[in-house]
């Protein structure tokens, strides 16, 4: 590749004419490119990643000119491979050679290949012994050179050296003609060296060829030589070898391996796209090595493999021995270049050795998730030779996968895949040859082959199979004729054939019909419709995987309760022993329960019939999880024949004729009689293909039962099938073959759930004429779910109902009487059962399909009631979990008494005499009924009760609901007293209630009743913790999800989801839909999910969306979970907030509670702090957070506070919040102060994150979103009563804290002053997730308690500890002060210690700061040390306590060097003083410190110390230093423009925003907008204003209240400072307009400033039509609206005032008021004989100092105006009164023209003291006068020798307008002799004169 340059254009496209100046060399490792020049060879440009370069050549082109200089970049050798074409690097590596064995495509060399250097005096000179390593490599070349870059390869027996690039920092011309080079080359243990491979890329002429002689090796150091004569021709365009050459050692003449030609065939398949353009590379490897990557190209240019077709090519190479393998690559760059390769075929030429290497696929493939462009085959080998013939018809052929199996007498093989039709093979007429092992069998006996069936036809016509041996050769050989279909769709539809292998020493097998009958189970859902596939396993093996494809007497296959007859052809398996059945369904509802499998066969004479028993369920979700069962042959074979079919009846159907056409429905039969009842009878047609139940039809069935007796009724279902019309069913008739006793039904009903009855099952009772006709019930059951958190559920209920006769079967309960979902918490839903009477009912069995934990329910109870009207119910109590993992752990339960059992604990108290002998009985009370009276002694005997004992009794009773009371009854024949301490009562049923009933107190004491009863109320009741069962899987953290919802607006909008757990909480995940349909939510490793939370990606919603279910259930564990929500909507009722939040519910766990969260923001008091943006605030808890909620404020007001609410799931204790907007732009930000969160209604949990920071572009770090800390609880109020004394202190821990914690820690109450006391934890005291109670003593000193500190003392290594939080109670008073730390403690730095203040309502808060420390070590030798490091900074407010540095390195405090620590703390004030201290160590030399608040803006103060901390020799004190605050700076934001920007350029489009105050109506909206059109605004800015601004170009695409206009600006006014809005023509006058808002934004640099101006404009012509306001910028002083009175003096103004128009505007150092209207409505109106005034306001911007005013007076008729004097104050002071002197009289008409007077300030008065400044330079000299600033000039001296001075030192200070004069720094007011070493000079200087701004 060349760098061509020409046409003064520079691109890579050269190809080495006389253009190309640079060859182009890349290396791909390190993102490199080298230019070499192609004229001076070895001269380099560098191309590096950054793009830094240095050019230099002249290129002959004008203008373009390249400066060499060489840059290393990259290796010194490129990286290369043997196998590469040519040098641009591949990602392909030569591995090591291994003897005898294959090679693997690892590089197992050193990654550096060798490298070579000329030797061009390898004689001369001086040079080191030649190492064992070192050879000489000599190329002779003949009458042909080269330019091009060669490479060499060098083989020995143990590996292998290269690519290695000869020459290539060579500077002079290598390989011309007849001239010999020498290299040197390093070659490592690579063992006996037997051939070369030598290769050339780059020509510049495709023409061009190399004439290579001749190769020599020598060993240097044994001079040993090796000779590899060549004589080849290398040339591009010679022929496909031309590349390339490879060389073997040639010793005595002779080469000792011979050069061998290998011919490739590539076979391209016959698939769509199968060709190829792109680059294909072979490598072929042997015993002896590889080829090397070759290019399959034609004279140099690669070629296209074509669809079909076959390639050839020659490698030619030293012999490799047995070839191993080949390495395939393409570099196809698109899918639509990929190449599909059938096989690759390799022949040598000199023998007839041929390697097949199968390929069979697409190239490049996919692999482990990374696309692979290389892949490895290896040869077909065997031992025998097998030839499938298929049919000679169109369609015989196949696209399946075939596979044959072998059975030999030794053995049975595996699979042997045999290929694809898909890949060319098994085609219409053809036959296909295979090699495969069969080693080992033995001899063979029988053969198995068939198809997968895939693609697109997978039916195939197999004609024979042939089978040769081939190794040993031999004459065996086997021809098998076959001649059937392999199809599921023809012939006998199976996919496999067993032929049998003659054994001429043995009969042939033969071929036998398996008949095999498969029975569905009876239980509720025990049908599938999955695929069943069966392997039957006897004595001689077994007949492979077979589906059950198609049944014989069924058409829909394995429905519950039916037998299905399938038939298996296979070679006779003698003794059948066992069977493999499995089914491929997966998930929930693809199971199936198996009764058992009966197989029947014929072999000789004699029919066997074998059952296989099963009665278990192949499910996933069910059983053990399984879908594959082994089953064993029943012992007892005959067991089943035992079994007679003692009735056979004769079963008739009358369909009635509006019955629908029938579908595949099954419909069941099952007959009572007085001996029993039948199984289910399946009534399915006895011919395949036959159509039952049309309509008008009658069917007749054949069934088989046990004797049943006296038949009594029967019942008919059909099953609910999706699209089921119904079956309208007429009449029943039933005939018993034997005794052809006949019963008939007359039925006419319907079987539907789509008419009134909703009913797929019916009764039908027989109607004889020897026994009564039973009636038929409409049982009512109703189904009473509990009223305990997760108590719903959602799964399909069932029941059984019995009685004395019989039973109802299952029956679904679908359609609930009650309105609502079904099964809810605390929910009654009562359903009709029709059933024939069963009498008296005995228990009912009630269940559901629910799977996993939480899919169950909380049931009451089942009551059940004959009729609607009956007065009698049947009571069936439970009050248990029916739930796979709680309570019985079933989703199945019988119910069989309404009787409960309690356990009676009897007390006898410890007293003396406290025992007792008599009668007792007691009787229990509860909420819903009463025990009676039960006796606990029998009728002849009495009970002793003992002193100290406790007597247990067991009693039965109905349920009696919550117990409330127990009366004991007790007589003692004796008289005898007794004590009964209490009665403890367990329920012996969920939840395991425990009852007390305490009494403490004697019975029957000086009674004279022979019984003495005594009520005892309850005392306490205590539950037993749910155990939950643990689950059989590990979650994978996929929930299937199911979202109900309606009113969903007809854009649905894009809602994203996400889990929260207790471990985390997922990424956000798209809704899919909100109709009910499942889909799959990826939640990862979350722990138990807590909530869900639904965000609105879009802007908010008309209307809420209603929900009526959310349900999780997870795909592993089968666990189920529901979601609680006060409010059924999401997003609000109105649809106007964003997310979200609901609280997961787990079976009797109450969830996380809903709560609305009150937020407080508070905008800060700075110019500019407010902001109009959308702010965003997330907060976080214990429990999560609450995902990213916008505030529902439009403005965040300068100094106000804004208040929302957020409604969340509890988030348990509040940690931190992220606060953040998105408006870009100076100025468009907002400074906030701090953020107050608590729980509305409560006033004790208020939590305050301080912030004090601008969020603002253009400000400072320039961030819009930050996060705050928690700073902790807001008190209540003052802390009341004393301080010191006793409080207590409870320390919480939390579940983060390590298993090893032992930390020994302290807790520090800080009052003001410095006062503090500590208490000791000791180590082990902290336990993760308790309380640690301790108490401190406070002394009498503690006035207030200002803050706490928390603090590790000592840790362990890798020891952590979480501090949830720290209370303090007072003992006495009782105050509580609660500090939510949140801190993880640990030995590092920011872990050790931390700090938080008191916080009490109504006061400042103090914040926590970051204080950065810069500690300087001195230069000296041995200043440093290594001992630890102590300080504690001190202030007014207090101390940080004594604080270690932690070291995060050996190079702390190190000679020099300036190391940075971090203190976070209280903020302790302006910092004072600070103490150092060294531990145990070297000493150190202290040259200063200096700390900085970590804010933007803060103070930066000095500590100097220049001072030694040394060990102490008494060692009872380490060295330590108190350093006073030598120097504090405060320190401003130097970052108020955004980067890069000194001032405000405010030329340009600008963009103002107005705001109503309410809403408008279109045709008032567009009033309103002519209103304003007629307006304009004058700008003011540092640089000067603008003229007035129009406001007519109205920018479409208004929001709500707001209408925006785009300005021009077209001078830069500089920064801008205040606006002025108004009418400027009199002709203008529009009615009153109130504004609510005002904000600009610059449309290029988003500068913006906003003002909530809430005023009402009078702009006509009898008013002001002028508002002014200030534009504050942040960090730049903001200016005042102020109100002015002007005072007018004239002589007859008043008189005149309706025939003139006056204006004033009123200029001062800060700009002026425009022309303001003098005769709108007057105030303090005086009139004199000579004189009158009055009084007029202007409200402006601060104008600072008046300077004039500026008068315009016109009239519409002829007068004369008298003004004498004008006087300005401003309206809030007395002084000063600006005096503006006139005296003047003006002469105005209809035809004069305007006239304009400038009045400048003639004097001002200035409160008692009057001054008249009249003369105008005075006031420039005193306003000079007043900008001399004194300056104090600190100048520090270095601590180096020689540093200081005695020359005199002067100073210029430069400001950024003018610079001072030169001062002689010569009196220091602190030292006598300045500037010497060390010191600090401080200098008062004179006075100096210069602007500062």
């Amino acid at each position: 590749m060349y760098l061509k340059i020409k046409d003064d254009q520079c691109d890579g496209t050269g190809t080495g004419d006389e253009y190309c100046h640079f060859k182009i060399e890349k290396n791909l490792e390190t993102g490199s490119i080298s230019l070499e020049s192609v004229q001076n060879k070895g001269i380099y440009v560098g191309l590096l990643p950054d793009g830094q370069t240095k050019p230099v050549v002249n290129t002959g082109e004008r203008n373009i000119f390249f400066y060499p200089q060489v840059i290393k970049f990259g290796r010194e050798e490129p990286m290369g491979t043997s196998a590469a074409p040519n040098q641009e690097k591949k990602d392909f590596r030569e591995s090591q050679l291994q003897p005898g064995k294959a090679q693997k495509l690892v590089s197992q060399s050193p990654s550096t290949p060798p490298s070579s250097k000329e030797m061009s005096n390898p004689q001369g000179g001086e040079r080191s012994l030649p190492s064992d390593d070192e050879w000489k490599v000599s190329i002779l070349t003949g009458n042909a050179g080269t330019e091009a870059n060669v490479a060499l390869w060098i083989y020995g027996d143990r590996g292998v050296a290269g690519p290695i690039t000869l020459g290539e920092d060579n500077r002079k011309q290598l390989f011309l003609p007849r001239q010999e080079d020498e290299f040197q080359v390093e070659i490592k243990s690579i063992g006996k060296i037997y051939k070369i491979r030598i290769e050339f890329d780059g020509l510049p002429n495709e023409q061009s060829e190399w004439n290579l002689q001749r190769v020599t090796l020598q060993h240097l150091k044994s001079k040993k030589t090796l000779n590899f004569p060549a004589n080849a021709r290398l040339s591009k365009n010679c022929d496909g070898r031309g590349f390339l050459c490879e060389l073997p050692v040639v010793e005595a003449g002779k080469p000792i391996y011979p050069i061998v030609l290998y011919h490739v065939y590539v076979y391209t398949g016959d698939l769509e796209r199968a060709d190829t353009d792109p680059a294909v590379y072979l490598c072929i490897y042997g015993k002896r090595g590889d080829s090397g990557l070759r290019l399959l190209h034609k004279t140099g240019m690669p070629v296209t493999f074509q669809r079909r077709m076959v390639n050839v090519f020659e490698v030619e190479a030293v012999s490799l021995g047995k070839l191993q393998k080949v390495l395939l690559r393409c570099e196809a760059n698109t899918k639509p270049q990929y190449w599909y390769c059938d096989k690759i075929v390799v022949r040598e030429a000199s023998s007839n050795s041929e390697y097949v290497f199968n390929c069979e696929r697409w190239i490049p493939f996919m692999s482990q998730g990374i696309i692979q462009s290389e892949i490895e085959l290896y040869p077909q080998e065997g031992d025998w030779k097998i030839t499938v013939v298929t049919g000679d018809f169109e369609t015989a052929g196949t696209t399946a996968t075939v596979s044959l199996y072998a059975y030999g007498e030794n053995k049975a093989s595996g699979p042997i895949i045999l290929g694809s039709g898909k890949h060319q093979l098994f085609n219409p007429s053809s036959e296909d040859t295979f090699k495969v092992n069969l080693r080992d069998l033995g001899q063979l006996y029988k053969i198995r082959i068939g198809h997968d069936n895939t693609g697109n036809d997978p039916s195939w016509y197999l004609k024979e199979v042939k089978l040769e041996r081939v190794v040993p050769r031999s004459d065996e050989e086997f021809c098998l004729p076959i001649e059937c279909w392999l199809a599921e769709d023809k012939d006998e539809g199976d996919t496999w054939r067993e032929v049998a292998v003659r054994n001429p020493a043995k009969e042939l097998l033969p071929l036998l019909v398996y008949e095999v009958h498969v029975y569905t189970g009876a239980e509720l859902g025990a049908e599938t419709n999955s695929n069943v596939y069966i392997n039957l396993i006897g004595i001689r093996g077994d007949a492979g995987k077979r589906k059950l494809h198609r049944s014989k007497n069924n058409n829909v296959k394995f429905q519950r309760g039916q037998m299905d007859i399938f038939c298996i052809k296979a070679v006779s398996l003698g003794d059948l022993e066992k069977v493999l059945i499995s089914h491929d369904g997966a998930g929930p509802g693809n199971g199936w329960f198996l009764d058992k499998i009966v197989i029947k066969h014929k072999e000789g004479e004699e029919a066997q019939e074998v059952v296989f028993p099963c009665n278990r369920w192949l499910d996933e979700c069910q059983d053990d999880g399984k879908t594959e069962r082994e089953l064993t042959a029943n012992e007892d074979g005959s067991s089943m024949k035992a079994f007679l079919k003692a009735q056979r009846w004769r079963v008739q159907v009358k369909t009635d004729g509006d019955s629908p056409e029938p579908q595949e429905c099954k419909r069941t039969l099952v007959i009572y009689g007085s001996k029993g009842k039948s199984d289910e009878l399946l009534l399915s047609p006895q011919t395949p293909g036959y159509v039952c139940f049309l309509p008008r039809a009658t069917d007749e069935f054949t069934v088989e039962t046990g004797d049943l007796g006296d038949i009594y009724k029967i019942r008919v279902s059909c099953d609910d099938v999706p699209g089921f019309e119904g079956w309208h069913l007429k009449s029943f008739c039933l005939e018993e073959l034997h005794t052809k006793q006949e019963l008939n039904f007359d039925c006419n009903c319907w079987l539907t759930l789509n008419r009134e009855d909703k009913e797929l099952v019916k009764e039908f009772p027989a109607v004889t004429k020897d026994q009564k006709t039973l009636p038929v019930c409409k049982y009512v059951v109703s189904v009473h779910t509990g009223d305990r958190w997760g108590a719903e559920t959602f799964a399909n209920v069932y029941i059984t109902l019995y009685g004395k006769r019989g039973d109802t079967g299952v029956r679904k309960l679908h359609t609930s009487l009650t309105k609502g979902r079904k099964f809810q918490r605390n929910k009654v839903d009562s359903f009709l059962v029709e059933a024939v009477c069963l009498s008296h009912l005995q228990k009912v069995v009630i269940g559901h399909d629910g799977e996993g934990y939480g899919a169950g329910m909380y049931l009451k109870m089942v009551t059940v009631k004959e009729s609607q009207d009956s007065d009698k119910e049947w009571v069936f109590p439970l009050w248990n979990w029916l739930d796979t993992h709680l309570g019985l752990c079933e989703t199945v339960c019988e119910i069989v008494t309404i009787v409960v059992e309690y356990t009676i604990h009897l007390h006898t108290g410890d007293l003396k005499k406290a025992d007792a002998t008599g009668e007792v009985y007691l009787c229990i009370q509860g909420e819903k009924s009463y025990s009676g009276k039960r006796w606990l002694n029998s009728k002849k005997s009495l009970i002793t009760l003992a002193r100290g004992q406790v007597d247990i009794f067991k009693i039965k009773s109905v349920y009696l609901g919550k117990l409330n009371q127990v009366l004991v009854g007790f007589k003692s024949l004796k008289k005898d007293e007794w004590f009964l301490e209490k009665i403890v009562i367990k329920e012996d049923f969920y939840p395991f209630s425990v009852h007390v009933f305490v009494h403490n107190d004697w019975i029957n004491k000086h009674s004279k009743k022979d019984f003495v009863e005594v009520a005892i109320p309850l005392k306490e009741t205590s539950v037993t913790s749910l155990l939950v069962k643990n689950f059989d899987m590990k979650s994978r953290g996929r929930w299937q999800t199911w979202v109900h919802c309606t009113q969903v607006p007809e854009d649905v909008p894009d809602i994203q989801v996400v889990a929260f757990g207790r471990k985390g909480k997922s990424p956000a995940q798209k809704v899919q839909n909100l109709s009910d349909n499942p889909f799959l939510l990826t939640v990862g490793d979350i722990g138990d999910i807590t909530k869900l939370s639904f965000i609105l990606s879009g802007p908010s919603l008309r209307r809420g969306i209603k929900l009526h279910k959310l349900r999780l259930k997870d795909l592993d564990t089968k666990q189920e979970l529901g979601f609680h929500t006060e409010a059924p909507y999401l997003f609000g009722e109105d649809g106007s907030e964003t997310v979200t939040e609901l609280a997961a519910v787990r079976p009797d766990k109450p969830p996380l509670k809903e709560v609305l969260y009150s937020i407080s923001v508070h905008t800060g008091t700075l110019p500019a702090s407010g902001t109009d943006a959308n702010v965003f605030i997330t907060v976080f808890g214990e429990q999560g957070d609450s995902c990213k909620r916008r505030l529902r404020h439009s403005n965040f007001e300068r100094g106000q506070v804004c208040i929302s609410e957020m409604r969340a799931v509890d988030l348990g204790q509040l940690s931190k919040v992220l606060v953040e907007h998105h408006n870009v732009g100076y100025g468009a930000g907002w400074y906030l102060d701090q953020i107050v969160i608590h729980e509305s209604g409560r006033t004790d949990d208020q939590y305050v994150f301080l912030c004090q920071q601008w969020l603002d572009s253009g400000v400072g770090d320039a961030q819009m979103k930050r996060t705050l800390k928690l700073l902790g609880k807001v008190g209540n109020g003052m802390l009341t009563g004393k301080i010191y004394g006793t409080w207590d202190v409870l320390v919480t821990t939390s579940d983060i804290s390590s298993n090893s914690m032992n930390p020994k820690m302290s807790l520090t109450v800080c009052g003001e002053k410095g006062n503090c006391t500590s208490v000791i934890f000791p180590k082990g005291s902290l336990k993760k997730e308790q309380i640690y109670e301790t108490s401190i003593e406070l002394s009498k000193k503690f006035n207030t308690i200002f803050k706490v500190r928390l603090e590790i003392e000592e840790a362990g290594e890798g020891e952590t500890w979480h501090c949830r939080e720290v209370k303090l109670q007072h003992r006495e008073s009782k105050n509580v002060l609660e500090f939510p730390f949140c801190h993880n403690f640990a030995d590092e730095e920011g872990g050790r210690v931390t700090e938080l203040p008191v916080l009490t309502a109504g006061s400042p808060f103090p914040a926590v700061k970051s204080y950065v420390l810069y500690i300087t070590t001195g230069a000296t030798p041995g200043s440093g040390t290594d001992a630890d490091v102590y300080v504690m900074l001190q202030g007014p407010l207090g101390d940080t306590g004594r604080r270690k540095l932690i070291r995060k390195g050996d190079d702390n405090f190190t000679k020099g060097k300036v190391d940075v620590f971090q203190v976070e703390a209280v903020d302790v004030g302006m910092l004072q003083r600070m103490v150092v201290e060294k531990g145990k160590g070297s000493d150190w030399l202290l040259e200063k410190i200096v700390v900085k608040e970590s804010a933007s803006s803060g103070t930066e103060t000095l500590f100097m110390a220049h001072t030694w901390l040394k060990d102490r020799h008494d060692g009872k004190r380490s060295a330590s230093v108190a350093l006073n605050a030598t120097e504090i700076q405060e320190r401003r934001s130097t970052s108020a423009w955004p980067l890069g920007k000194e001032q405000m350029n405010s030329e340009g489009r600008w963009r103002v925003y107005l705001t109503k105050h309410q809403e408008e109506t279109k045709p008032e909206f567009e009033k309103l907008s002519e209103n304003i059109s007629k307006m304009v605004m004058v700008f003011y800015g540092s640089k000067g204003k603008s003229n007035p601004v129009s406001m007519e170009n109205r920018v479409d695409h208004q929001t709500k209240n707001q209408i925006t206009y785009d300005i021009h600006l077209p001078s830069d006014l500089g920064t801008l400072y205040k606006v002025r809005l108004g009418l400027q023509s009199l002709e203008n006058s529009i009615s009153q307009l109130s504004l609510h808002h005002f904000k600009i934004q610059n449309t290029s640099t988003l500068d913006t400033f906003s003002l909530t101006i809430n005023k009402t404009l009078p702009l006509s012509l009898n008013g002001d039509r002028w508002i002014e306001f200030p534009i504050q910028w942040p960090l730049k002083e903001a200016l005042s609206v102020v109100t002015y009175h002007l005072t007018v003096f004239s002589g007859n103004i008043l008189s005149e005032r309706n025939l003139v128009h006056v204006t004033a505007c009123i200029y001062g150092s800060r700009g002026d008021t425009g022309d303001r209207s003098l005769l709108q409505p007057l105030q303090n109106v005086q009139h004199g004989e000579e004189n009158e005034s009055f009084l007029v306001t202007v409200d402006a911007v601060d104008l600072g100092e008046l300077d004039k005013i500026v008068l315009l007076i016109s009239s519409k008729t002829d007068c004369k105006l008298n003004i004498k004097k004008l006087e300005v104050k401003e309206a809030t002071k007395e002084h000063p009164i600006y005096v503006f002197e006139m005296n003047g009289e003006f002469s105005v008409g209809a035809n004069k023209p305007e006239i304009q007077r400038d009045i400048p300030r003639s004097f001002v008065i200035r409160g008692d003291k009057q001054k008249n400044d009249i003369d105008n330079n005075l006031n420039k000299e005193e306003s000079q006068a007043r900008n001399v600033t004194e300056y104090t000039i600190k100048v520090y001296t270095g601590d180096k020798r020689g540093a200081g001075t005695d020359a005199n030192v002067h100073i210029i200070l430069f400001g950024n307008e003018d610079k001072s004069e030169v001062f002689q720094l010569s009196q220091s007011l602190e030292h006598q002799n300045p500037f010497e070493r060390g010191k600090l000079v401080q200098v008062s200087s004179a006075r100096i004169s210069v602007t500062i701004f």
